[in-house]
């Protein structure tokens, strides 16, 4: 395993804000909310929210240096370290222009080849050319802009999405230890699940930044020993604030949206004595695949980096509980995540929220026909996709990425492929790849229960059996047949510093 290290944590700025519950049926929606004072500190901060009007919503960012750390923020409105969460409506258009006002030579101390900045827009389906989801032409190096106009088409699943750079080499070191991430709302979700307008949603972003000179010490001298492993010594935060509390009643439901914006840290997410409903996974509601159903009860959902988990919370009855992350086996060379307190959910001290819903989900009406909850077309192709690693390298197909290297595939959009991927290194990997949505067959030739689309994807480390090494195997549906992917693009292990050191490949769509 290889990673960037960087001595100094992030000083994590925060916005304090409220948005209110509504018995409406759409969601709260707001348009840059004042800066307010919280009661409570500690209590998880919500980011301002962009909105469209006339269809349109216009974001402007600046990409300054955090004059703590040296590291690369997001500076909007005037305010560091904060992103807006954009919300839209499927038909709807995001215009963002961002400013890369970096210095054109790193600080000595940031070990960062590059202050070059771009854009990209996580788990839409929407064009991968430029003025869109372009994230291998479009490139502002500091003192230029780019201008991002991504059209939402009108069949966009409901649910949430990210914002985040993707310049290659320094992606783990803009996101991951630099913690530049944002959310992407698109709304229509709690029409589907009518419940869902009667409770307060919270965005939440999780984050997993800095690394202290212990933890370097031990990932270099491999000491480190799975499962779960020492402490890594990262500040993981949500919404820019470690531990905060969310007050939430006893018996209340709340609807938690959360986004792993972590380089490389698996959350196997649990609240103390409850259990978690499901409801989306990657934007698209469970039973946007057939047959799956509207919602899973679960102990505990696991969230690879880049993927997005959307699940209803009840309040315990004791008043108090622990929002956790649990001990995640990454595999024998893989990257610890032990156990790590994610919040602390409490009884509200003021009750602000008369409208409270203590109320089960249930379904208003079937999620609109589109390409993902129709029938599957025939098979248009059958792929091998291999994931392997030497002591400096990552690799796909035994090729390490190149920015000038041709696409590895040519597909052919309005097809369905099926590809196989290996996985025969010793840690687990995150497959993700731009423009579409994919679901599981089988993993290590066990059927999916209920397969659901996805955008990010563990993919199992390889097991000893024997005297032979057997890779992990992932069987995926892939889903070439929305017309507006046509382009390059890329897919690649959303582990960022696997992915900086060279697992992905470009592929075509004609």
């Amino acid at each position: 395993m290889i990673r960037r290290f960087f001595a100094s944590a992030i000083a994590c700025g925060c916005l304090l804000g409220c948005k209110s519950g509504s018995s409406s049926a759409p969601l709260p929606q707001l348009a840059n909310p004042p800066v307010v004072e919280n009661a409570n500190p500690r209590e998880l901060p919500e980011p301002p929210v962009v909105t469209a009007a006339n269809g349109v919503a216009s974001v402007r960012l600046k990409v300054d240096e955090n004059p703590t750390t040296g590291e690369p923020e997001f500076v909007y409105e005037g305010m560091q370290d904060v992103a807006p969460t954009i919300e839209v409506k499927p038909g709807d258009t995001i215009s963002v222009r961002i400013t890369d006002d970096l210095p054109a030579v790193p600080p000595p101390a940031v070990d960062a080849p590059t202050e070059d900045m771009n854009l990209h827009f996580h788990g839409l389906g929407v064009s991968p050319r430029k003025p869109g989801d372009d994230v291998l032409t479009m490139l502002a190096v500091p003192g230029e802009t780019l201008h991002y106009i991504v059209h939402i088409p009108p069949t966009q699943e409901p649910g949430l999405y990210w914002y985040h750079p993707h310049v290659h080499g320094v992606t783990n070191y803009q996101v991951g230890d630099a913690g530049m991430s944002g959310a992407l709302v698109i709304l229509g979700l709690e029409r589907h699940l009518r419940g869902l307008s009667k409770m307060k949603q919270r965005i939440i972003i999780v984050r997993d930044t800095g690394v202290d000179d212990d933890a370097l010490r031990v990932r270099r001298e491999g000491t480190n020993s799975n499962p779960c492993g020492p402490d890594p010594g990262l500040t993981v935060s949500l919404n820019g604030v470690v531990a905060p509390v969310i007050p939430i009643a006893p018996g209340e439901k709340q609807f938690f949206r959360l986004i792993n914006a972590t380089g490389h840290k698996m959350l196997k997410l649990a609240v103390d004595g409850e259990e978690l409903e499901l409801v989306a996974i990657d934007g698209f509601a469970l039973d946007a695949y057939p047959g799956t159903p509207p919602t899973l009860t679960e102990s505990s959902i696991v969230v690879p980096p880049a993927s997005r988990a959307e699940f209803v919370v009840t309040g315990p009855a004791s008043g108090h509980a622990r929002f956790r992350t649990l001990c995640f086996d990454s595999g024998p060379d893989g990257d610890p995540d032990p156990e790590t307190l994610l919040a602390r959910l409490e009884t509200p001290q003021h009750d602000a929220s008369p409208n409270r819903s203590s109320q089960p989900l249930s379904v208003a009406s079937p999620l609109p026909r589109d390409a993902y909850t129709a029938a599957l077309p025939p098979i248009a192709a059958h792929r091998l996709v291999v994931l392997s690693e030497n002591a400096k390298h990552f690799f796909i197909n035994g090729k390490a990425f190149r920015m000038d290297a041709p696409p590895m595939f040519v597909v052919h959009v309005g097809t369905i492929e099926e590809w196989r991927v290996e996985n025969v290194t010793g840690e687990v990997h995150d497959f993700h790849i731009h423009q579409l949505h994919f679901f599981v067959e089988s993993i290590n030739g066990v059927k999916v229960a209920h397969p659901h689309w996805a955008d990010s994807v563990i993919v199992p480390h390889q097991t000893r059996v024997g005297k032979k090494n057997v890779p992990g195997v992932l069987m995926l549906i892939m889903d070439f047949r929305n017309p507006v992917i046509r382009g390059e693009f890329v897919f690649h292990c959303h582990i960022l510093d696997h992915e900086d050191k060279g697992m992905m490949a470009k592929i075509q769509a004609i």
